[in-house]
């Protein structure tokens, strides 16, 4: 079951982000857990807002009252913004970040807007995309550009946009 995430969920949603990539996986890729909000409780807590994170919402995954996975949207004026998939690493490959996405995508219909826009990243250094990359493309996602910020850089990394229509 998807829902909206409460602040009871902080420590699983902690639990997911941490097991769902290791830093030296993200190297070049992402930020290290030590700037992850979503990756220290105390953090996480500090900006949690009734479901609200850094002006996005949270809504999780949950079986067995266990939460498996999270993803993090932003409302936009055409799109949703889909910020963050994260599956505990145990749990991936079970089809918990693809109903992730169709959720995202649903809520995107269901509130009249056009597209679903994300981002993943590309290592400076060796040009590689990061794994995510040709899942998205699996699943209908046009390329949208390249961006780098300076935290962006500082990291390694560039940001690939992706966006998708799904409603005309």
């Amino acid at each position: 079951m998807i829902r909206l995430a409460t602040k009871d969920d902080i420590p699983q949603i902690v639990w997911c982000d941490r097991t769902s990539v290791s830093d030296i996986e993200v190297v070049g890729y992402g930020l290290p857990s030590g700037k992850r909000v979503f990756a220290n409780e105390e953090k996480l807590r500090a900006n949690w807002h009734e479901a609200y994170v850094e002006g996005r919402v949270v809504y999780v995954f949950e079986e067995d009252h266990h939460v498996l996975g999270f993803t993090q949207v932003r409302i936009d004026p055409d799109a949703v913004e889909l910020y963050d998939i994260d599956v505990a690493g145990e749990h991936q490959g079970k089809g918990i970040g693809r109903a992730l996405v169709d959720f995202v995508e649903n809520l995107a219909r269901n509130l009249g807007k056009h597209y679903v826009t994300l981002g993943t990243s590309r290592n400076i250094k060796t040009g590689k995309p990061w794994k995510s990359y040709d899942f998205w493309l699996k699943l209908g996602y046009m390329l949208d550009g390249e961006t780098e910020t300076e935290e962006d850089k500082t990291n390694g990394f560039t940001e690939i946009r992706f966006r998708k229509k799904v409603l005309n």
